[in-house]
């Protein structure tokens, strides 16, 4: 079932322990309704007298699920335009996902070097080093050793630790390089965001103003749905266990990115205290947090934002998100208590 509903409906927010088709961050509900008109020119351009309709689609891609709503004259062309934005999704994952062995990130990570890298590639790795010279390493993309230990059972993560520097990670247009063997690239905390993107661009190229859409809870709309009113939002309670109801609070979102890192969503104990995002500067997942919500001006931002302030935790984060513009988060605590930067979107509680 796709997972952009009609307005008033609510969809199950799963584990990804508990089987759900969405394995990583599925932290949010969408509401989204059919209709509303298209302002820009294309071949999405509506006649006279024409209804809209909302054609949606999903895909199973880089080991998630990715939905598109757009809103279209007709069937037709919005399936058209629809499948014109996964091609370019699946150009860009081809580059990125690392369970694909001729994949940029693939080489990289199995010969420790790239050379004449893809374009794309290098800028989104350029763009990883920028937020981890930014925030003193608490995102890094070469975390990949820490969470392979995590997974094998390992207790002792001195040896994994080591391979662990963003520093030693060389990137420019003509060369990528891995200092140390062993060292490895995941681009989990970014690629996802960065694909999301492309697609809003692609269907924007199209002549779609209103779109939304969301691969594994990272998610961007543009433009506004029916009658003038944005998309509608829930963020998920990270403990919905042991309080009411599962989303913590409701917002809107109308031109932007949003996304959700948390604890709960790929964890290794019990208790949460050890899961899949990890302070790489320490070898262990943060301790203070349980989610944190990010908005932010594009979907790569919000999602390699919302890793990093979980790992410094709500006061750096707050910190650091008051100096980066039009960028606003939503801490939880593992006891739920609940922090917002001065302009995150006065929430409604559910």
């Amino acid at each position: 079932m796709n997972n952009l509903i009609q307005q008033g409906e609510q969809t199950p927010i799963e584990n990804s322990k508990s089987g759900a088709r969405i394995t990583r961050r599925s932290f949010l509900t969408i509401t989204a309704v059919a209709g509303g008109l298209l302002a820009v020119g294309g071949f999405a351009k509506l006649g006279s007298g024409r209804q809209p309709v909302t054609v949606r689609d999903e895909r199973l891609l880089m080991g998630t699920v990715i939905h598109l709503a757009v809103v279209a004259p007709d069937d037709g062309q919005g399936q058209a335009a629809i499948e014109a934005t996964f091609s370019a999704m699946e150009r860009l994952i081809g580059l990125f996902d690392y369970r694909r062995a001729d994949s940029a990130l693939g080489i990289l990570n199995r010969e420790g070097e790239l050379a004449n890298p893809p374009t794309e590639f290098t800028a989104l790795l350029t763009q990883a080093q920028a937020i981890s010279a930014l925030s003193d390493g608490a995102f890094d993309v070469t975390v990949q050793p820490l969470l392979d230990a995590y997974r094998q059972g390992e207790t002792d993560m001195t040896q994994a630790n080591q391979l662990v520097d963003y520093r030693r990670l060389r990137v420019d247009e003509e060369h990528i390089r891995l200092e140390q063997p062993g060292m490895a690239v995941i681009l989990d905390g970014l690629a996802k965001g960065r694909v999301i993107d492309e697609a809003v661009a692609s269907l924007r190229e199209l002549g779609f103003d209103r779109v939304l859409v969301e691969a594994g809870g990272d998610m961007m709309g543009l433009g506004q749905r029916d009658k003038g009113m944005p998309w509608r939002v829930g963020v998920a309670n990270p403990r919905p266990a042991t309080a009411a109801g599962q989303l913590l609070a409701t917002l809107d979102l109308t031109d932007g990115a949003l996304a959700t890192s948390g604890d709960y969503m790929n964890y290794f104990v019990q208790d949460f205290s050890a899961h899949h995002i990890i302070d790489p500067r320490t070898g262990h997942s943060p301790t203070e947090l349980a989610s944190v919500t990010v908005m932010a001006p594009t979907a790569a931002e919000a999602d390699a934002l919302s890793t990093t302030f979980m790992v410094l935790g709500s006061a750096q984060g707050m910190a650091l998100a008051a100096k980066l513009p039009n960028v606003e988060a939503l801490f939880v605590t593992k006891t739920l208590q609940q922090f917002a930067t001065s302009g995150f979107p006065k929430t409604t509680r559910s």
